[in-house]
């Protein structure tokens, strides 16, 4: 499947550099643009909606550079495009980015991969570092829940591929950045989706602004029964962000809360996935399993701006999380708390037409986590099992130093100091006091990256980073309780050419080729139904090619249409990986496709009505390290059409899809190396969504 791919990537880009050679009409911005403000950026929207990609400006790296001067592959969803299809996760939106999958097991189980890395992680993303703003969403041992973020509150979300610990810490696959959004004028609007299995969600949002601030307030609510069984979710979001502005001073602020109430239908075994898929787990079922947390989460940053070549900004952030959980087997409770500050420097120089910037900052975390698991008595609690308190710490000082010469070639620096350390309380002593403390080797990671315009519409860039990610303590834990304290991170080098700009005017492109080594591979070995021992079982290789290509077919005073293709090829391997005595070096990377593409097209008509056909393709995935069981693979096709239309200060906006049109039968996230508990068989698949419909009604009205 993967050489029938690329071969169809390969024709489809030779047709579109034959056309576009050919195009008449130029690709370019034209007048009565519309533009929205955000904080330190400027996004440029086409009267069609349809972005300029060449206009973006990327705040990556605090860069403030636009998409094609950055060296490196960064991915881009605008606000536009998240919130026009009516979505209630975000894997719908980051799966269309090339090198970049997000599997959804329901509502409130997902689990993100970037390139490969990730993939380890049974229940949620790991490995991947997130950002709101200056403020870390990643919390003290990596884990990142996405599925709490409000969508109405985000100008963009950026992804940068690849490692990134030379700026921002301990991301080894990568780095999510979600920046806020400041409301460009007093708004107040009303939103309502709904969808199959009686999914519902709406949103309300209050708007103020004037030109130095600019202010919000955003409540949602959802609700799903779900399409399986014991899979009803109920999620309540409010967030208030504020930014202000006033003389060479800038302030923002962000208060969230969250309330999430889920039942959890679980993993199923081969046969329910095939003749049952819509029912639970039967221990889930039977003991009806759920979730429920309350979060909250802050964050402050001041920034000022001394001269126009000197500013600092300090960050500081906060969130508080109490959640218990429901299980066959016994039942957890936690309680965490954290909070930090960042802080960075940033100073600017010219001499003649080379320009440079350093940067020196500090990110300091500590997290206090609380946890027991008691027995579960007919769905009251017993007994206490486990009652465990640990403190975490991490501390990294970062510098980045960036020459631009001449307009046309820019080199970027950067170097990243972690320290990470944790104490560990054992509380519940009848098998003796398992506590103590341990501090990993200070690591560190640098990243090099250069960027050569070698015309004013194409730039090309190699990068060369490092990344790693320091085993959480659940996996320095052996199964009598002693703490393995020769485990070690894991570590990364990433090598990536690229090139990205436009041919003719009409055709936008990004390529870039790959080759990451990952060592002391940290692999989850199941001792329990809910015990995992991390051990360091060897090395992979993740060598992979990413195309992006957008297209405009048409363009004409009433309607224009686009063509948009991204595929991301790949073959990953384990290099040397030993696990219980057997050897599985040479086998594919497991919970990763070899192949995933999109192909899209778009069409919009001047009036305010739009239609957009998405296929998606995703290759076969291995689901054991021993390869003797994958996935099959699948193609979805999604259709969306909707209309908007401005009247006066009144603007409708609604729209309405089919998702999985034809009716594929399909695994949207799989547990890897499920084992066999007592008399069941291993459960493996989470299903995914049979043809389901959604539709979304939008009104705003600004003051």
């Amino acid at each position: 499947m993967m050489k029938s791919v690329f071969t169809n990537i390969i024709v489809a880009f030779v047709l579109l550099i034959s056309f576009s050679l050919q195009a008449k009409d130029p690709f370019k911005a034209r007048v009565s643009q519309t533009e929205t403000e955000l904080p330190h950026h400027r996004v440029t929207f086409q009267p069609d909606s349809t972005i300029n990609l060449q206009e973006i400006v990327v705040k990556a790296f605090r860069s403030d550079k636009r998409l094609r001067d950055t060296p490196g592959s960064i991915g881009i969803m605008t606000n536009r495009q998240l919130l026009r299809e009516p979505a209630f996760t975000l894997a719908s939106s980051v799966n269309k980015i090339a090198g970049v999958w997000m599997q959804s097991g329901s509502i409130n189980t997902n689990r993100l991969t970037i390139r490969g890395i990730g993939t380890r992680s049974p229940y949620g993303s790991n490995k991947i570092r997130a950002y709101y703003g200056d403020i870390p969403l990643t919390n003290g041992v990596g884990e990142t829940t996405l599925e709490d973020l409000d969508l109405e509150q985000i100008s963009d979300i950026e992804i940068i591929k690849g490692p990134s610990s030379g700026f921002y810490g301990s991301g080894l696959g990568g780095v999510l950045l979600f920046n806020p959004l400041r409301p460009a004028k007093d708004q107040l609007s009303k939103q309502v989706s709904a969808g199959s299995f009686q999914t519902i969600k709406y949103t309300g949002k209050l708007a103020i602004a004037n030109p130095n601030a600019g202010h919000s307030l955003v409540y949602s609510r959802i609700h799903s029964d779900g399409y399986r069984e014991n899979n009803e979710t109920n999620r309540h979001n409010l967030t208030w962000t504020s930014s202000v502005t006033k003389n060479h001073t800038s302030i923002n602020l962000l208060a969230a809360f969250i309330k999430m109430d889920a039942y959890i239908p679980s993993s199923i075994n081969k046969k329910m996935y095939q003749e049952t898929p819509e029912k639970a787990a039967t221990n889930w079922a039977t003991t009806r399993g759920y979730e429920d947390y309350r979060k909250v989460l802050g964050g402050f940053s001041v920034q000022q701006t001394f001269s126009k070549n000197w500013q600092a900004k300090l960050s500081t952030f906060a969130q508080t999380n109490q959640s218990n959980e429901l299980r066959p087997f016994n039942i957890l409770q936690e309680k965490n708390h954290y909070l930090g500050f960042r802080s960075v420097a940033e100073k600017k120089y010219t001499s003649g037409k080379t320009t440079s910037r350093l940067i020196l900052g500090n990110e300091f975390f500590t997290e206090n986590y609380q946890w027991q698991t008691l027995q579960n008595n007919n769905r009251a609690a017993g007994n206490l099992l486990t009652d465990n308190v640990e403190f975490r710490w991490y501390n990294n000082i970062f510098f980045l130093a960036d020459l631009n010469f001449q307009e046309r070639f820019q080199l970027s620096a950067s170097l990243n100091l972690n320290r990470t350390s944790y104490r560990y309380e054992d509380h519940f002593l009848s098998n003796g006091d398992q506590g103590g403390k341990h501090q990993f080797n200070p690591v560190v990671s640098p990243r090099l990256a250069a960027n050569w315009k070698s015309s004013d519409k194409i730039s090309t860039f190699a990068v060369v980073s490092h990344g790693f990610s320091p085993p959480t303590l659940e996996e320095t834990l052996m199964p009598e309780g002693l703490r393995n304290t020769a485990i070690k991170p894991e570590t990364g080098w990433n090598f990536e050419v690229g090139a990205k700009g436009s041919v003719s005017e009409s055709l936008w492109f990004e390529i870039s080729a790959y080759y990451m080594k990952v060592k002391n591979l940290l692999v989850a070995r199941r001792t329990a139904e809910d015990e995992y021992m991390g051990i360091n079982a060897g090395s992979t290789n993740h060598p992979g090619l990413e195309i992006k290509l957008d297209y405009r077919l048409i363009e004409r005073p009433e309607w224009s249409s686009f063509f948009r293709i991204n595929a991301s090829l790949t073959r990953y391997r384990f290099a040397e990986f030993m696990d219980s005595g057997i050897n599985y070096s040479g086998n594919k990377l497991t919970g990763t496709p070899a192949s995933t593409t999109n192909w899209m097209l778009e069409t919009i008509h001047s009036k305010g009505l739009f239609l957009n056909l998405h296929v998606q393709t995703v290759g076969r995935m291995p689901m054991r390290d021993d390869n003797a069981l994958f996935t099959d693979a699948y193609q979805l096709a999604n259709l969306m059409a909707g209309y908007e239309k401005t009247f006066k200060k009144l603007t409708v906006s609604l729209s309405s899809g089919v998702q999985n049109i034809l009716d594929q039968h399909y695994a949207s996230m799989v547990l890897i190396n499920a084992t066999a508990v007592g008399s069941q068989t291993p459960r493996y698949y989470y299903p995914g969504l049979p043809r389901n419909y959604k539709t979304r009604i939008s009104l705003k009205y600004s003051f």
